[in-house]
């Protein structure tokens, strides 16, 4: 009897490509491929890279490079994603180790992972599919709306490695979702380059109408969270959707990048830091309790202690319950490389250090306003001491801090708890179970 070949994945990067290499790996399995946990027992070794910035660059080829030289007798090792979309023939030409390359979507043309024939493809075109083998938890998924993005920020190399916007079908979501809720899927968190923007390549927004159709699929007790969203494409109807919808998480992440005008127009972002306040004021009006997250880019051309200083101003007054904080790459083919008067990298990570002992603050202040506060848990897994921990509707999970449940009534993982929290910490808070959610 033949044995069956067997392929070992590693994702790196955003979501984004944790649900490509997800598809990649069900569309494999139709092949025949078995999904394998290490690199020894694997026939195809598959490597799905980001290339947004520098730092994921260095990561990604680490990665390669590792596998490569591990690479067995008779092994495959292939790349695939936005490190090939973005050099393309220069992958080719400097990564001889690796047997083929696919952009993104790999999924769409799994078969050539099979031929022997080393290859950069860097558009995949065949079917789309929405079949998964989850990756990371059988208890949430994420799941891609839109693909590529149209703004055009200065600084951005996405519409380089990823095209233009382009938006799935209603229907075609609504199987994919049904597909993970059917798998046991508690919840399902929306991911693309910019999710407010779904639809605009079709004329209208249309996010609202997306996320009806869905709550409508959705079992008791499951919910939606929403990631990677514009601050202008948060439209009247989703506020109001978030204020009336309780299987939508309250919780919204708004990459705000800046706060100073001169910073913001460099960057090409068109909203003032007063827009985002009177939103962020809004949103926590119609939906108490909401989770905001935000990220931010220090050292950016231009940037000097006065324009730094509206950003830790205005980073005080909104209060964000998460933050990322990243330094500025001057990325080759963006607008912002050409700028000029960028800080030094020692200064810059100091700015980062400086934004992120603040945010710890707030953060603290923070979730020591939510003891005594009620809210639903979704049950991942156990901590190191073997405590029940998931998080609630105001914490996505890997990227926030997450609750542990300390006592109460007795849950497990996969379970959906409302809990009250009794202690809190910098990014975390312990919890009492109160009673599972059906």
């Amino acid at each position: 009897m033949q044995r069956s070949l067997k392929v070992y994945a590693v994702t790196l990067g955003c979501p984004k490509n944790r649900t490509d290499t997800e598809k990649l790996l069900a569309r494999l399995l139709d092949l025949g491929v078995e999904p394998v946990l290490s690199p020894e027992e694997a026939d195809l070794l598959v490597v799905n890279t980001c290339a947004f910035i520098r730092p994921a660059v260095r990561e990604s080829l680490d990665t390669i490079l590792a596998l490569a030289e591990a690479k067995g007798p008779g092994q495959r090792l292939v790349v695939i994603g936005c490190l090939p979309a973005r050099f393309r023939e220069e992958a080719l030409a400097s990564l001889p180790e690796v047997d083929l390359f696919l952009g993104i979507e790999a999924y769409r043309e799994a078969e050539r992972l099979l031929l022997p024939k080393r290859d950069l493809i860097l558009r995949p075109e065949g079917p789309e599919t929405t079949q998964r083998v989850l990756t990371e938890s059988p208890f949430y998924a994420y799941l891609k709306v839109t693909e590529g993005c149209n703004h055009g920020c200065s600084f951005c190399t996405i519409p380089r490695i990823r095209g233009p916007l382009r938006s799935r079908p209603l229907e075609e979501i609504l199987r994919e979702a049904e597909g993970l809720l059917a798998q046991g899927v508690r919840e399902i968190i929306l991911v693309g380059q910019d999710v407010s923007a779904y639809g605009l390549d079709q004329g209208q927004a249309a996010l609202p109408e997306l996320l009806q159709a869905l709550l409508k699929v959705l079992p008791c007790g499951a919910r939606l969270r929403l990631l990677y969203l514009h601050p202008e494409g948060i439209s009247s109807k989703l506020i109001e959707l978030l204020a009336t919808e309780p299987a939508l998480a309250p919780y919204l992440d708004l990459p705000v990048q800046h706060a100073h005008p001169d910073i913001l127009r460099r960057m090409r972002r068109s909203y003032r830091a007063e827009d985002i306040l009177r939103l962020v004021e809004e949103l926590r009006r119609v939906r108490p309790g909401i989770g905001l997250r935000t990220s931010v880019i220090v050292g950016f051309p231009g940037e000097g202690k006065e324009e730094f200083a509206t950003l830790l101003s205005f980073l005080s007054e909104a209060r964000f319950d998460h933050l990322g904080a990243f330094i500025y790459w001057p990325e080759e083919g963006t607008p912002a490389a050409r700028l000029k008067s960028r800080p030094s990298q020692r200064e810059a990570r100091r700015r980062r250090h400086r934004v992120l002992a603040l945010q710890r603050e707030i953060s603290r202040e923070n979730l020591r306003g939510r003891i005594g506060e009620e809210d639903l848990v979704l049950v991942t897994g156990y901590d190191q001491r073997g405590r029940p921990v998931g998080h609630a509707g105001f914490q996505a999970p890997e990227v926030d801090g997450h609750t542990v449940i300390v006592r109460g009534a007795p849950v497990e993982p996969g379970d959906v708890v409302r809990v009250r929290f009794v202690r809190s910490f910098t990014y975390d808070l312990w919890a009492e179970a109160l009673e599972k959610w059906n």
